[in-house]
């Protein structure tokens, strides 16, 4: 096997492994987006997402203190950018 070979097919399996790790990540995080409403004057935080293609909104703020209303946004933020890093490696691969 020639050492171009080699490369190619040593970068390839690091790719795969990427995904799965990936995937594996992505599923453990919270899907949809966060938004905030006001309403009579008050600013509430609700997370948008879908279920049995139909679009569902979660009060976020009603019940939860402000550092999980931040920790949720951070999740959906973060589950963006690894989405965004597995269409990237799926790319690279393709």
């Amino acid at each position: 096997m020639s050492t171009i070979q080699a490369v190619l097919k040593e970068e390839y399996e690091r790719l795969q492994k990427l995904l799965g790790r990936y995937e594996k990540k992505i599923v453990k995080l919270p899907v949809g987006s966060v938004s905030i409403k006001t309403r009579n004057g008050r600013e509430s935080l609700y997370r948008s997402y879908r279920k049995n293609e139909k679009v569902k909104k979660q009060n976020i703020s009603v019940y939860r203190i402000l550092i999980m209303q931040k920790k949720i946004k951070e999740l959906i933020d973060k589950r963006r950018e690894l989405e965004t890093l597995l269409k990237t490696t799926k790319l690279r691969i393709n």
